[in-house]
């Protein structure tokens, strides 16, 4: 891996780390719309398709932050 491509890594996980925060927030504020009786179906289905957005997005940051962490054990080229 070179400079550049660690560069570019190193930004996408920036891009992964927000998107998966926005995420994390939007299901927060379907929390948060919750009432003390049980939630409606349509309540329910928005929760549980958020949760599959927030999963991948999560996945797809962990993805890529294990990428730049064995770029980090193993280094990179420099001069490439």
């Amino acid at each position: 891996m070179d400079p550049k491509q660690f560069a570019e890594l190193h930004a996408k996980c920036w891009e992964t780390l927000k998107h998966y925060v926005h995420e994390a927030d939007r299901m927060c504020e379907l929390f948060g719309q919750c009432l003390p009786e049980p939630a409606s179906i349509h309540i329910r289905s928005d929760i549980v398709e958020q949760r599959v957005r927030e999963n991948n997005a999560y996945a797809s940051y962990a993805e890529i932050r294990r990428q730049l962490l064995e770029a980090v054990r193993i280094g990179y080229d420099p001069l490439s």
